[in-house]
């Protein structure tokens, strides 16, 4: 894997959950993306269609302790290994 290459941190329950992330993620200086958060509404609420945080690699561990410390974090988060 690639330092620069792009992971998949977190998926959020719901866009707004994913974009709380990404403010606490930025506002620590890390570069990230919100993936899918626009999805549902085109096709509803779809079990399976989620917002995605994407970081790159070489900030993944780092993103991982901030949204672990994070106090909006929820616990059904799939984190990125599992997802592999």
């Amino acid at each position: 894997m690639q330092q620069d290459e792009i992971v998949c941190l977190a998926k959020a329950n719901n866009p707004v959950e994913a974009h709380v992330w990404r403010e606490a993620l930025e506002a620590e200086g890390v570069r990230c993306k919100v993936v899918g958060d626009y999805l549902d509404a085109g096709v509803g609420d779809i079990p399976g269609i989620q917002a995605e945080v994407w970081v790159h690699h070489e900030d993944l561990e780092r993103a991982r302790a901030i949204l672990d410390a994070h106090p909006g974090r929820q616990d059904e988060a799939v984190e990125a290994e599992e997802m592999a």
